[in-house]
Order: C-alpha cells, then sequence, then structure tokens
C-alpha cells in the first residue's frame, strides 16, 4: 500500500503511520494546522516530529505507543485528546480519532485524523474536568476499581480477562461503565484521570 502517492478527501488534518510509528501520509490541512511541510514529516517518527503530550503534561507519543499498539491488536481507540508540537516549537491542542488499515501482513495503516479543539468549540474536556470545583462522578465498584488499576499498569482486555478469570466482554462491559462515570472518553483518559482522582 503506497500511501504516499495517496491524497487525502477530509478537511481535517491527517496523517498516516506505518507499523512501526514512521508518518508515510501528510495531507496540506496538518501542513497548514502544524507547520511542517509534508516534505519534513514523511519519514519522520510521529514522536520525534510532534512530541504529544497530554493535558498534564505527560507524554502520550513514544515508540511504544499504547494506542498503536491497542489498534494492531484490533482493540477499538476511542477518540482522544493530545498536545502536539508545531514546526515553531508550541503546543498545539486536538481531538483525534483514528482508523486502522489493514493490508499486506506487516503493512498495517494507521491514521489520525486531528481536530483543533478550538474549531470544535469544545475547549474545556473531561479529562480536564476533575481540575474543576464542580466536578463530580459516580464512585466506582470494588471490581472497576481492581479492573482500573489493571489498565494503569497497561494490561490489554484479556490480560484483565485472564487475571481475574472472567470473560473480555465482561471486562470490557466494566470498562465502559468506567468511562460513564468519570465521565471520560478512552481507557488513557480514565487512567489518567483515576491517578488524579487519587483513585490508583
Amino acid at each position: 500500500m503506497n500511501f504516499v502517492k495517496k491524497r487525502y478527501s477530509t478537511g481535517e488534518p491527517a496523517y498516516a503511520v506505518d507499523r512501526n510509528g514512521k508518518i508515510v501520509a501528510w495531507n496540506q490541512a496538518a501542513e497548514k494546522a502544524l507547520g511542517f511541510a509534508e516534505s519534513e514529516a514523511l519519514g519522520q517518527s510521529c514522536w520525534e516530529l510532534l512530541s504529544g503530550q497530554d493535558i498534564f503534561g505527560n507524554r502520550l507519543c513514544c515508540e511504544g505507543c499504547p494506542i498503536r499498539a491497542s489498534a494492531f491488536i484490533n482493540e477499538p481507540i476511542n477518540r482522544f485528546q493530545i498536545y502536539f508540537r508545531t514546526a515553531s516549537n508550541q503546543r498545539k491542542h486536538f481531538a483525534v480519532s483514528t482508523l486502522m488499515l489493514f493490508d499486506a501482513p506487516g503493512e498495517d495503516i494507521f491514521i489520525h485524523l486531528c481536530t483543533p479543539i478550538s474549531e470544535t468549540g469544545n475547549t474545556k474536556t473531561a479529562i480536564e474536568n476533575p481540575s474543576r470545583p464542580d466536578y463530580q462522578y459516580k464512585k466506582l465498584t470494588s471490581r472497576e476499581t481492581e479492573i482500573l488499576t489493571h489498565l494503569h499498569k497497561g494490561k490489554s482486555i484479556k490480560d484483565i480477562a485472564d487475571t481475574l478469570t472472567i470473560s473480555p466482554s465482561t471486562v470490557r462491559n466494566h470498562v465502559q461503565h468506567i468511562l460513564l462515570k468519570l465521565q471520560v472518553h478512552s481507557r488513557y483518559e480514565a487512567v489518567v484521570t483515576g491517578r488524579k482522582l487519587k483513585l490508583i
């Protein structure tokens, strides 16, 4: 699959990486939003170019990216939020949706659609809520807290299911309840929020 010669039809900033995190496609909207020309971005490691961080300054983009790793084992990735480094060395806030394309073995492509937060009008995110005095969340059950702790340790749904001797679908149900109770949209946000609330 030769993505370098393809063009996106979306007006959203978008880029694609291969299995190793190398950028293989970069659209004009990404150039405009982040300041890096296509020629500068192609072939770069996404974490080296963009240095993505969460809202607390923790590094999210890295060689062992947990989001990419989850996608490669067919786990669904919910929309998440991240700060990318721009060409002018500023931090810019994005909501990111992902799409995995499976081609030949070892040639999977991971596409990121990046919506600048300022364009959505959503300047306060669920993950930021714990910093607000009016933030309220529903108390987790002991089982949900246990599962959140396992997520914090980086375990997959299957690993958690095996550890707790329950089915993967039961684990997924618990995870969905955790997301709803903490008012977040992804496992990563649940872990960060859980840490901030001292639940784990």
